[in-house]
């Protein structure tokens, strides 16, 4: 009697075991895993099938256009980023650069003046930077 029960129990557990891993028929479109197909349909149903497959591909071309659009800006962008970072280094280098040259200037202009009176007067005083005119008073030169 136990080797009966036994043996019916081993059956049953090894039915269910291979219900649980053998997969169930369903209708095809239910285990149509890589999306949806027409075969099989006629008239209407396959006309609005088709129809929707081709709606579902438009889509994904639009998102895949859409992906593409903003990769393409996103490289606009950082092209715009480089070029802005190229002008704004010009436009510092050259304020910078003209910031210097005029600190040298105003020395070379001062040394120049200084020429120009000491030929001009001949009592030029360097230190006051004036000289002394006719009338016994002191102007400064320009």
């Amino acid at each position: 009697m136990v080797s009966l029960v036994g043996r019916w129990t081993l059956m049953v557990g090894a039915a269910a075991s291979a219900c649980a891993v053998v997969p169930i028929a369903a209708p095809a479109h239910a285990q149509n895993w890589g999306g949806s197909s027409c075969r099989g349909l006629e008239g209407r149903e396959r006309s609005r099938c088709e129809r929707a497959r081709e709606s579902e591909h438009n889509r994904w071309d639009r998102d895949r256009n859409r992906h593409d659009r903003e990769r393409e800006r996103r490289k606009d962008a950082k092209a715009d980023g480089i070029v802005a970072g190229v002008i704004g280094t010009v436009l510092i280098g050259g304020i910078i650069a003209a910031a210097t040259s005029g600190k040298k200037k105003p020395k070379e202009d001062r040394r120049n003046r200084r020429g120009y009176c000491m030929d001009r007067y001949g009592s030029y005083d360097e230190r006051s930077d004036s000289y002394r005119a006719s009338d016994g008073r002191w102007y400064r030169c320009e």
